[in-house]
This record gives structure tokens, C-alpha cells and sequence, in this order.
């Protein structure tokens, strides 16, 4: 059983083998996820368990491609999970079974663009915030002003658009960016970090990430010195 730290990310799952457990925050009691399922943002920290016999192959949504893929928000998936048949019906069942019997993971990747390209909604919809949600999430925005200057609108308009599509204000979102971003520079196999500082100070630094994960910074590298595993490719755009 393994904790998994705040983040605005939703991602469609899909999950081989032994069973994948998750609950919604800390001391909740853990439930099976669906073998396809829609994992829900979090904004507290939350808990997962899985056998050793388990694959799962992962596809990260932005607002507006869940909008466009699933006809739901962000809004509507926070601290959730959700069964994809719920949404999509059998053809959930159908897009699980050919990703389970895909021989690699580059054909997992071939299937799920196939499909999900398929899926997109016709309808328009206005991107602007969907883009400025990337932008924020990569570090090139830092402020609630950025935002609003971003997207044309007065602050109170931007805090009504944001809650309304990611389920959160503007700047509860930019906290989890930032800490996000500090979180992986943390890894000890991260590369060193040259951009300039997100926090006034170490301090700062310090309350938050023990504010998002119950650690201080330097307990968190201890407990990660002997994991391998890191994100460190680029995005693999299923668009």
C-alpha cells in the first residue's frame, strides 16, 4: 500500500491482473477500482494497494478533453472514482479487453488514440481555459492575475469558470501545481531544478509540502531513495 500526494490530474485507468484498491483520503477504508475506470483528482492525500501481479496503462485527461471524451468536468470527478461502463457502456468492456491483449505498450498507446479520437465530442467548446489549466500545471503561469489576464475575464468570473470546469479556485489549483512541481524536483532521481524559485523561502517551501503531504521535504527523499521509478519522458499526445 503505497500513498499518493494531492494532485488536479484525472486520468482514465485501465488495470490487468491482481486487484487495484484506492480510497479518497487517508483512514478511509479502501475499495476496488473498476478494471476501467476514471481516477478523479485529489486534494488531500489518498491511498492505493496492489498485487504483485498487476499492469495498468494510464491516459491523462486534460479539462477539456474530459469534457469532450466523457461529458464531464473536473468538477464532477474530485476525490471519485468512476466506472468507465458507466459512461461508455460495453464499449468500455471492448477497449479494456484489446488493451489487455495489446503485446506492448506502444500498441496501448496506438489503441487508446484510435479510440479516444472516435469519442471526441463535436460540439465546440471553448478551450482557452482548458490551455491555460497546461500552462499553469507546466509552471509558465504562477499567479491568479496571470490567469485572469489570460482569459479575459474579471477575477470573479475567472474563480465562477474555474470552480464550475475544475471543481477548485484559482489559486487552490496554482498551490497544487506548485507543490506538484516541487514534488518531483524532490525525487532523488530528478534532475537538478534551474528555474527560479517558487517560494519566498525554504520555509515556505517546507510548510507547504508538509501542508500537501504530512512529510517534510527532507523525510520524503529518505522514504524515496531506493525507488527507480520516475516520470521522465516526454508526454505521449493521443491527439
Amino acid at each position: 500500500m503505497f500513498p499518493v500526494f494531492p494532485t488536479a490530474r484525472l486520468e482514465l485507468i485501465f488495470h490487468f491482473g491482481d486487484p487495484f484498491m484506492v480510497n479518497a483520503a487517508e483512514g478511509e477504508p479502501l475499495r476496488p477500482l473498476p478494471p476501467a475506470a476514471l481516477l478523479g483528482p485529489r486534494s488531500r492525500i489518498c491511498w492505493q494497494s496492489a498485487g504483485p501481479r498487476i499492469d495498468w496503462f494510464m491516459v491523462q485527461l486534460t479539462a477539456l478533453g474530459c469534457r469532450r471524451l466523457l461529458g464531464l468536468s473536473f468538477a464532477e470527478a474530485w476525490h471519485d472514482e468512476i466506472a468507465l461502463s458507466d459512461l461508455w457502456g460495453p464499449a468500455a468492456e471492448a477497449l479494456h479487453d484489446r488493451l489487455r491483449a495489446a503485446g506492448s505498450f506502444e500498441a496501448r498507446v496506438a489503441i487508446a488514440g484510435a479510440t479516444l479520437r472516435t469519442r471526441a465530442g463535436d460540439e465546440a467548446l471553448d478551450d482557452r481555459l482548458s490551455q491555460l489549466g497546461a500552462i499553469a500545471r507546466a509552471g509558465r503561469i504562477r499567479s491568479v492575475s496571470a490567469l485572469v489576464n489570460g482569459l479575459g475575464v474579471g477575477p470573479r468570473r475567472l474563480h465562477q469558470r474555474f470552480v464550475a470546469d475544475y471543481g477548485i479556485s484559482p489559486k487552490g489549483f496554482l498551490s497544487l501545481m506548485r507543490f506538484g512541481r516541487q514534488l518531483a524536483a524532490r525525487h532523488p532521481l530528478a534532475a537538478p531544478d534551474m528555474d527560479e524559485p517558487e517560494y519566498a523561502d525554504d520555509s515556505h517551501a517546507i510548510r507547504e509540502f508538509r501542508r500537501f503531504t504530512g512529510l517534510t521535504p527532507g523525510a520524503y527523499v529518505r522514504a524515496k531513495r531506493h525507488d527507480r521509478l520516475i516520470f521522465t519522458g516526454a508526454p505521449i499526445l493521443l491527439d
